[in-house]
């Protein structure tokens, strides 16, 4: 599998059409959970960027030398 390139297959399914597939309620839950997925996604990258900042803020000023004479 060494050099395969990952493929994408995305279904994109117009509002429209799922307004005549699926029930007014149920339509309203799986946009709302579209909505849910992305605002975890934003939770997790938030948590990583905060990890990243205080791994760099812990990290001590490097040593400069100092000549005396």
């Amino acid at each position: 599998m060494a050099g395969e390139k990952n493929r994408e297959i995305r279904i994109v399914i117009p509002e429209e059409l799922l307004a005549c597939l699926v029930p007014g309620k149920a339509r309203e839950h799986l946009l709302g959970a579209r909505k849910e997925f992305l605002l975890a996604l934003r939770s997790l990258i938030d948590a990583r960027i905060e990890s990243l900042d205080k791994k760099a803020a812990a990290r001590p000023a490097p040593k400069k030398k100092i000549r005396v004479d």
